[in-house]
């Protein structure tokens, strides 16, 4: 028996219309709960390309920045090194004009001081960041210098025999092809200088002309040595203007992908609270059309 007046199409209607409505409610609870505007990519739709190439190069960035704070610190402890090595040669050049200056030269305690320096040096050279020494070059899991090496001989004038290491520079390579040198060499000038005079006093303690000669290449020494350490001052620089750059390019990186990804909280709860009121005068209107029957109006 029929008992509606016509209010079959129209209820089917404004069901599916609901259903519609219903699902849009749906997001938006969704986007308000999880914060994004959708859990999935295939939800971002044209921008789901885009927000996985911008999450590749903040990922790279970031990466590259570990990296570099390694390299840091790395550099930071080479410094530190110089500076200590710049203290002993100061040191070195101080008592050599002491003993200069001395009317006698107690040979036995010139040689033993030399010794003592000679070996300070090594265990500077020889320091370590993170396991890998500082001033061999590529070749971080060996020590720069061996003093006892039979092949250095100083006595032949310029030697950097005792220099273990590696000939090729560390270096660090950033993502867009840069290389930073990082640290110096054991076998630089400054150290080979320092190493020959104090193996020149060993050799002969007694003769004021080779301390003579031994305390100016300790003073060359000392200015190379400076001279390294702004070599790897500006590493250092280059270093932190890099992990600089690179979190401001992370910042501007994320603010993109948040708002491709992120859902504007305001705007859902906006949109959550009209799609309740359309859905709830649907349902109304749903309710009175099932409502209406022929016998109202015989």
């Amino acid at each position: 028996m029929i008992s509606r007046i016509a209010t079959f199409g129209h209820s089917t209607t404004m069901l599916a219309a609901s259903l519609k409505v219903q699902a849009k409610l749906a997001d938006q609870q969704a986007q308000t709960a999880s914060g994004l505007k959708s859990t999935t990519y295939g939800g971002l739709g044209s921008n789901t390309g885009s927000l996985l190439r911008l999450s590749s190069q903040s990922s790279a960035l970031t990466a590259e920045n570990a990296a570099a704070q390694t390299a840091t610190a790395y550099v930071n402890a080479a410094y530190s090194a110089l500076g200590d090595i710049a203290d002993l040669a100061t040191t070195i050049k101080t008592q050599l004009a002491s003993m200069i200056s001395s009317t006698t030269i107690d040979s036995a305690t010139t040689a033993q001081y030399a010794t003592n320096w000679l070996n300070d040096l090594q265990a500077l050279m020889n320091s370590t960041s993170g396991g890998t020494y500082l001033f061999s070059g590529t070749a971080g899991d060996t020590a720069a210098a061996d003093f006892s090496d039979a092949d250095w001989d100083a006595s032949a004038g310029v030697d950097a025999d005792y220099y273990q290491g590696s000939s090729a520079t560390r270096t660090f390579t950033t993502t867009d092809g840069q290389t930073i040198d990082l640290s110096v060499s054991g076998g630089s000038a400054a150290f080979e200088k320092l190493a020959r005079a104090l193996s020149m006093i060993i050799a002969s303690p007694d003769d004021s002309d080779v301390v003579s000669s031994a305390y100016d290449l300790a003073g060359e020494a000392l200015t190379g040595i400076g001279s390294l350490q702004e070599q790897v001052s500006i590493q250092a620089s280059t270093l932190d203007r890099l992990i600089e750059r690179n979190e401001a390019k992370i910042e501007s990186i994320d603010t993109l992908a948040s708002n491709l990804k992120d859902a504007d909280l305001a705007e859902t709860a906006v949109l959550a609270t009209q799609y309740e009121t359309q859905l709830e005068a649907m349902y109304s209107m749903i309710s009175s059309l099932s409502s209406l029957s022929l016998t109202k109006y015989l």
